[in-house]
């Protein structure tokens, strides 16, 4: 029994000494967070991609909808052909099917080249305004002398590992996403 409450005693005085060696260490050290999904959503430039993406769907969309419209006249064109074919020639025929067949191949063609372009375009551009973001948390970090940020999201979709806060008694001081938003020059919502 003894040798318990001695081992106990020991482990005890170890484990104050281990705890009182390492607070020096980390005491200088400045930890942050910010909500980068929430920047994304709230920066300017998203919401001109946002404007930009929509703008470019319709216009996308127009040219399709002209597309299928004329394939369709074509179509019927050559439908009321082919009820009344006497005094047609084979050939008129076949140029008249063939028309309509490449009309067809080009709104597909079209349809298909216009997803890429858009998906290309959002790709390019998103990455180019995370980067940016990215950039200017270093830079906000750096003027409030952070060692460390941690990316807090609310939606944790992205495939990504997402830092979960148990407990903050900074009651949002460390907090950085506003700041961002700042230096940005995009005017945080209020909350």
């Amino acid at each position: 029994m003894k040798k318990t409450v001695f081992i106990a005693i020991i482990l005890l005085i170890s484990q104050l000494g281990f705890s009182q060696a390492a607070k020096p260490a980390t005491q200088g050290l400045k930890l942050a967070y910010v909500y980068e999904d929430y920047i994304l959503q709230n920066v300017k430039e998203m919401k001109s991609l946002q404007a930009e993406i929509a703008s470019k769907k319709v216009s996308f969309e127009t040219k399709l909808e002209q597309k299928a419209k004329k394939y369709q006249e074509e179509y019927d064109a050559y439908q009321a052909m082919m009820k009344d074919i006497t005094g047609l020639t084979t050939d008129s025929l076949n140029a008249k099917l063939k028309l309509v067949q490449n009309l067809k191949k080009d709104a597909e063609e079209f349809q298909a080249n216009s997803e890429a372009e858009l998906q290309k375009m959002i790709q390019e551009k998103f990455l180019a305004i995370r980067e940016k973001v990215n950039a200017t948390i270093k830079t906000v970090a750096a003027e409030k002398s952070y060692k460390i940020v941690f990316r807090r999201n609310v939606d944790s979709g992205n495939n990504e590992s997402n830092p979960v806060m148990l407990y903050s008694a900074d009651n949002g001081k460390d907090d950085l996403t506003d700041a961002v938003l700042i230096k940005m020059g995009t005017v945080p919502p209020k909350k």
